[in-house]
């Protein structure tokens, strides 16, 4: 164990010994002022606010001098807020509802008289926060639970948040892990958290941004979407989405739930216009179900609490067009028709929290939920089954995620009516390796059709059965001091993290880590992975110190406050053993991989207009750094930065689908001419060299300046409404410059776009790209530095919104808006290696975009720009009660379609009039963008959800809740996934909005 993970779980093992939270960073609270019958102020009227969320009962202050009092980090719940003052009657105010980060303003007129008469008045809860300049919705779970959601995940979040983007589903269908995979954008911003009680729950692995524990919706109350306005004690630039865990009370209550349904109740939607495009078969819910019990209740009265949560779901699915192959371990892919390729997914969960009242000002909770899940027959998204589906079913690894969940605690001491700490520890648990699938040997060798863009026979040249882990540890200490004008917060979040994974080759046949490129059935290279390879990377701390001073002055909340941003990597010594292609190594520890600092200003306003709380204006301003992952530290890696793969071209012939040359003579020999990048095989840490100006010091980070502002009106006791302009801008980008190459050592050509009836015009058109020359082919020596040193590199969003929320009371609710804006993403300049300049993104990982010398019919590539029809959505939803019981619920998208690409694998011959040679280094095909960014698109989706639900008492406190859902009632067939490879197989879907499906629910609640 090394002194990072014991030091956090020491600490954590301290905490939960002592001390825990209320919801971080998003604490409600009640406000107001208090007044006597003239309008004059009344300081030191005792306001005591009193809930049966509250295990202590009644929370207890005094307004100020100026009359004004705040009562903070409240638990969600209703509330009754007395006021009392000697020579004054007693007020009390009933029916305060609190959701998560909400202060609800309630003042107080109190009326000469005696404290023994009280006057209670209750009235609807209010609908406008005129404190807070953040901008987040609310889900509670009885919303979740009213409309037709299926297997609620992270994509049924989305699905309610006007300006949210991510994966499509219908019901829930295409399960947790693929659902959650791309948690969503909001308005262009990058870096999407997913947080347990405040404290985040992502896997550690990638960017950081995939699902870590995969959470038991019966155990989350309600869940807060965040996205703008954040202060100082918000680590988040793009969506924080907030699950707030139910808890126990003095009374037992439970529930029990289930869900079900098949393939026979749901529609085929495989259209005549789908079969003209290639489509054979389509997405298919083989099964899904869902089964559930909760209980909550005291352990000890007004001391000790429990919830305990026990669930059992699942899905399995059929993937559109992809079957398994019937001619497995051989160089062909036949498609067995018969034999359609399913994705399996299981999860369990026995989730436990308790809540202890310590003592009269100290409260500890505690949370753990050890799962065991398994994703059997496939990969993630954006492999077989997944987005886009690009491999055969022989093509991805099955994940055992064993040991996989959380461990969670928090503690709160209200020290004095004034003065609140708080403080949390958690450990997320992801252990996920990945095993060959039924049927595949690790002699197959891994083949890549470049013309489709499809992998079949085994997984890539390498996979990880042994070891593949990627764990958080987190823990957070604050400081909140509350008077009657001012809310003062300080503090400190820490996250840890760390990655451990053993690949080994696959392709044992011909050596470990060899796999093949064919294009149109005929090989064209042969691609080297260098194995054995085992990376170990930490992250010793990404904290976050801030503070931050909430004034309130007349009708004027003022919030501000900046945040010192830590990120430091590490990576142990590391031992490489020797492989059939690299020799054996050893390479030093490397610190500060990288070291980052940063100081972001916070700012925001709230302003009551008509200073009735009806009315607010809130704007908000702020610098926030991008979200990392282990991909943050992993890049420093000796063993990546070296070149751990390659190509080299293959002329096959012979035809025996053999690359008959010495593969470990890497210079022209037999069928293999050299290899593409001659770094490869060697013991090289500085093949690739990160410069100071992106690894190390202050304000190195890539980051994004975030704008927002909003009026919200509540226009009558059960309606309001909120309009918004929302502007973000991206900076700290990194280029890759290849700096033993000019743009003078690259030639350019120009080849005619092929004819064919879907391009702009049929085709034809001139598309430009550039080609190494062959003095400099395979000559490669990196240096990552800032994008400025090179040019300007913008991505700019500018978004428009207006959203409702309607809620009477009786039980009529509709919600959403309308969204859309524009993007630009704008990256024209050349860098020494002209052809492809690489950027970093948002999350440090490298991605290839073209140059200015990358033309597609006189438009340039370097240039991505989304306007309003790219961008614009609707979403709607509501629930509407009718006689006997029954409630009838629904929600609806339309949603942009997506775009069309086009990436052509131009020939030798091809290129060569043009170029006045063949391609460098016996290079057969190099691939060029047919399509300018956005030039085309698929169709808009419009996808309507629709719920029956009846209520059924069965005696006493009991209720029965019978669910009939259909989900797409329009059995819509919208395109979610297309090949994007010019050829035979061009735009032909690979992924499909599953059709229309008949959902069976019910839940029991006592």
């Amino acid at each position: 164990m090394t002194k990072t993970r014991a030091s956090v779980i020491g600490a954590m093992v301290g905490l939960l010994c002592t001390t825990s939270a209320p919801v971080w960073a998003q604490a409600s609270g009640i406000s107001g002022v208090v007044r006597d019958s003239s309008g004059g102020a009344l300081p030191g009227v005792t306001v005591e606010a009193s809930s049966p969320a509250l295990i202590e009962k009644v929370r207890t202050v005094v307004t100020d001098g100026d009359g004004r009092y705040t009562i903070d980090a409240l638990g969600l719940g209703t509330y009754a807020v007395s006021f009392s003052l000697p020579g004054f009657r007693t007020l009390r105010r009933e029916g305060v509802t609190l959701t998560t980060g909400f202060t609800a303003t309630v003042n107080a007129d109190l009326e000469v008289g005696g404290l023994e008469e009280t006057i209670t008045v209750s009235g609807a809860a209010p609908l406008v926060d005129v404190q807070n300049a953040r901008q987040q919705r609310v889900m509670s779970a009885t919303l979740l639970s009213t409309l037709p959601t299926g297997q609620t995940s992270i994509v049924s979040l989305i699905t309610l948040t006007p300006g949210m983007t991510g994966n499509a589903t219908v019901g829930g269908s295409t399960g947790a892990y693929h659902s959650g995979q791309t948690k969503g954008t909001f308005h262009g911003k990058r870096g999407s958290k997913i947080k347990f009680d405040g404290m985040r729950i992502d896997n550690y692995a990638g960017a950081g941004d995939s699902p870590g524990y995969l959470y038991n919706v019966q155990t989350i109350e309600e869940t807060v979407i965040e996205t703008g306005g954040s202060g100082a004690d918000s680590d988040t630039p793009n969506v924080s989405m907030n699950l707030i865990p139910k808890e126990g009370s003095n009374s037992f209550r439970g529930t029990a739930n289930g869900l079900f349904t098949n393939h026979s109740l749901q529609s085929d939607n495989l259209t005549t216009d789908l079969i003209a495009r290639g489509l054979q078969s389509v997405p298919e819910v083989d099964r899904m179900y869902d089964a559930g019990f909760t209980l909550g209740g005291p352990i000890k009265q007004d001391k000790v609490w429990f919830y305990a949560a026990i669930r059992r779901w699942g899905t399995r699915n059929q993937a559109a067009n992809l079957f398994w192959n019937a001619t497995q371990g051989t160089p062909f892919y036949t498609p067995d028709l018969n034999r359609p390729a399913f994705r399996d997914e299981k999860y369990s969960s026995h989730a436990l929290r308790i809540t202890t009242q310590l003592s009269p000002r100290n409260k500890l909770q505690v949370f753990a939920d050890i799962k065991n899940d398994c994703i059997c027959e496939t990969g993630g998204a954006g492999s077989a089954l997944g987005s886009g589906a690009t491999n055969s079913r022989e093509g991805v690894a099955t994940w055992n995620l064993w040991p996989n969940g959380i461990v969670q605690g928090t503690w709160t001491n209200t020290v004095t009516s004034k003065l609140l700490l708080d403080a949390g520890a958690s450990v997320v648990m992801f252990h996920w390796p990945g095993d060959l699938p039924a049927g595949v040997s690790p002699n197959d060798v891994s083949i890549l059709e470049q013309s489709t863009n499809f992998i079949y026979n085994s997984p890539g040249g390498f996979y990880n059965p042994d070891r593949r882990l990627g764990d958080r540890y987190a823990e957070r200490f604050g400081a909140s001091y509350v008077t009657g004008s001012h809310v003062f917060k300080a503090g400190v979040t820490i996250d840890h993290g760390y990655s451990d994974t053993i690949n080994i080759g696959t392709g044992l046949s011909v050596a470990p880590g060899i796999s093949y490129i064919f294009n149109r059935g005929l090989p064209v290279s042969v691609r080297y992975d260098a194995l054995p390879r085992h990376e170990t990377y930490y992250q010793r701390a990404e904290m976050g110190v801030f503070a931050q001073d909430q004034w309130r002055y007349k009708r004027l909340t003022l919030n501000v406050g900046a945040r010192f941003e830590y990120y430091k990597g590490y990576i142990p010594p590391v031992d490489r053993e020797a492989g059939p292609f690299v020799p054996a190594a050893h390479f030093d520890e490397t610190v500060n991989a990288p070291l980052w600092k940063d100081l972001n200003p916070r700012l925001g306003a709230a302003y009551d207009l008509s200073g009735d709380g009806r009315t607010a204006i809130k704007t908000s301003f702020g610098r926030y750094v991008s979200m990392t992952g282990n991909t943050a530290v992993s890049v420093y890696h000796p063993l990546n930065r070296t070149v751990n793969n390659t190509t080299r071209p293959w002329n096959d012939t012979n035809g025996n689908f053999f690359p008959d040359c010495v593969l470990t003579d890497f210079a022209v020999n037999g069928e293999c001419g050299g290899l593409v990048n001659t770094n490869f095989g060697q013991v090289n840490p500085n093949a690739i060299v990160y410069a100071d100006d992106v690894r190390n010091g202050w304000f190195r980070r890539p980051y994004t300046w975030d704008f927002g502002s909003e009026i919200q009106h509540q226009l009558s006791s059960q309606l309001s409404v909120t309009a918004g302009y929302y502007h973000n801008s991206d900076g700290g980008f990194a280029v890759t410059d290849n700096v033993s190459t000019t743009p003078g050592d690259y030639s350019t050509f120009t080849i005619t776009a092929p004819r064919d009836p879907r391009l702009p015009g049929g085709g034809g058109y001139p598309v430009t790209g550039t080609d190494v020359n062959p003095n400099k082919f395979g000559i490669v020596n990196n240096v990552i530095t800032q994008s400025s040193n090179f040019g300007k590199r913008t991505r700019v969003n500018d978004f428009v919104g207006l959203t409702i929320d309607l809620r009477m009371g009786n039980g009529i609710r509709v919600g959403g808006g309308v969204d859309a804006g524009r993007t630009a993403d704008d990256a024209c300049f050349d860098i020494d290696a002209a052809m492809t300049p690489t950027l970093l993104t948002g999350t440090n990982t490298l991605v290839a975009t073209p140059s200015t010398r990358s033309v597609v019919n006189g438009q340039n590539l370097c240039r991505n720009v989304e306007g309003l029809s790219d961008t614009a959505q609707i979403k709607l939803n509501g629930s509407y009660p009718l006689p006997a019981g029954f409630v009838v619920a629904a929600t609806f998208q339309n949603l942009p379609g997506i775009p069309w690409l086009a990436t052509y694998n131009a020939t030798t011959a091809e290129v060569a009039p043009s170029l006045g040679r063949p391609l460098s280094g016996g290079v057969r095909t190099t691939p060029v963008a047919l399509l300018a960014p956005n030039q085309m698109r698929e169709p808009r989706r419009t996808q309507i959800d629709l719920r029956l639900a009846k209520d059924v008492r069965v005696g006493g406190a009991r209720r029965l809740t019978m669910n009939f859902d259909l989900y797409n009632l329009l059995n819509a067939s919208t395109v979610l996934g297309l090949n994007t490879t010019f050829g035979a197989n061009w735009l032909v879907p690979q992924q499909i909005l599953n059709g229309r499906l008949l959902q069976f629910s019910a839940g029991l609640t006592f």
